[in-house]
């Protein structure tokens, strides 16, 4: 695999290929208005057979970009939602690598409220690798109270989402699961996950991604939507408060594959993730 960085000025993003196919792009975000974002997220995420799996700022919610990772209530400072008071999520430092197999990128970010005053720090990593059928994106975040204690309310709009095309979703004839055998938005919202898959068929090719909890961090509440987002909430039902000085991490795979692989699949994916986050 390779790394590309496009210009800022119209993309400010690290894309990832395969040969000449693109694996995903990681958008970096900033304030101009040809790339506003106010933080960082993954989309296009594709399968191997180069099919895309995400959405970006869909006709609802469009604050759901592909992949991210944010909270609506950290010290009080809404870093999930495009508003104007809201808070940004803003990379200091990038670093990337790659060999044959996977890709590698590494952020350093701040956590600002709207004044630009830096409520936390973050170092999130992304690898993402070929296995069979899937793409697989490990993205682990470590979440610091670098700037006194952190108080992560108890909200469902909260931490690790994923926003899928909407071909794949259920509203349009896709299928949701879950790792305990539930189906259907409704069934699976409020529950404790291992991960949730959602499949269908874009333009007739048969793919869908899976949602995935690393094994440390298993089960974890998560927030389904028949409109193909789906949330790994860890403070959906109980608040997080990290010490002053003290870090907390937590881990998130995302499959996308193409056909229509069985859970047993889905599982092994989801447990070969099982090795320290940090």
């Amino acid at each position: 695999m390779q790394i590309q960085f496009q210009e800022p000025r119209f993309f400010n993003r690290l894309r990832v290929l395969d040969g000449e196919r693109t694996v995903m792009a990681l958008n970096l975000g900033g304030a101009d208005k040809d790339l506003f974002l106010m933080r960082p997220c993954v989309h296009p995420l594709y399968t191997p057979a180069g099919f895309p799996v995400t959405e970006m700022g869909a006709h609802n919610f469009p604050h759901h970009k592909g992949v991210w990772i944010g909270h609506a209530q950290v010290n009080g400072v809404n870093s999930f939602h495009d508003l104007v008071d809201a808070g940004w999520i803003v990379p200091v430092r990038v670093a990337s690598d790659a060999d044959v197999t996977c890709a590698r990128i590494d952020l350093d970010l701040e956590w600002r409220d709207r004044r630009g005053t830096v409520v936390a720090t973050e170092a999130r990593r992304h690898e993402v690798r070929r296995a069979g059928p899937a793409h697989l994106l490990d993205m682990v975040s470590t979440l610091h109270a670098s700037h006194g204690a952190l108080e992560l309310e108890v909200d469902n709009h909260s931490w690790a989402g994923c926003r899928l095309i909407d071909a794949l979703d259920q509203d349009d004839g896709g299928r949701m699961c879950d790792s305990e055998g539930r189906e259907s938005a409704d069934a699976i919202n409020g529950h404790p996950v291992r991960w949730v898959d959602v499949r269908g068929a874009i333009g007739g090719h048969a793919c869908g991604a899976a949602l995935m909890a690393h094994p440390a961090s298993s089960p974890v509440p998560t927030f389904a939507r028949f409109y193909g987002a789906s949330l790994l909430n860890p403070t959906m039902y109980e608040p997080l408060t990290i010490v002053d000085g003290a870090s907390w991490t937590f881990g998130t795979r995302i499959a996308a594959y193409d056909g229509s692989p069985p859970a047993a699949d889905l599982h092994r994916w989801w447990s070969e993730a099982d090795r320290d986050p940090a």
